[in-house]
């Protein structure tokens, strides 16, 4: 019967970790970004389809549901939301819901009617 050897295992992981950290914070900053933005492009496109009086509503509610899958990509990963030097999902989820908060204040003020 074969066995686990728990210390070929270790260097493996071992070797991942190392990799992690000397992983560039610009690229994982860069990557968080754009994977928001991409997210959040597609939330426009998907309300430009629809007629001019909801796009904004569901533009805003579309961002906010986008918020929340980031706010699940955060808890998933169980990182800390604080105390990193490069963006995480924490911080997409929270962009997400400021944009979403912002496009619902000025569709709220009129900003959209002009």
């Amino acid at each position: 019967m074969t066995t686990f050897h728990l210390k070929d295992g270790h260097w493996l992981w071992s070797r991942r970790q190392l990799w992690r950290r000397t992983r560039s914070t610009s690229d994982a900053t860069t990557a968080v970004i754009f994977d928001w933005v991409l997210s959040t492009a597609l939330c426009v496109g998907i309300a430009a389809l629809l007629p001019v009086p909801t796009m904004h509503w569901v533009l805003a509610a579309l961002l906010n549901l986008a918020g929340y899958a980031w706010l699940g990509v955060a808890i998933g990963k169980a990182g800390p939301p604080f105390g990193r030097d490069h963006l995480t999902a924490w911080d997409a989820a929270l962009l997400s819901f400021a944009t979403s908060f912002s496009v619902q204040a000025a569709a709220h003020f009129g900003v959209f009617n002009a």
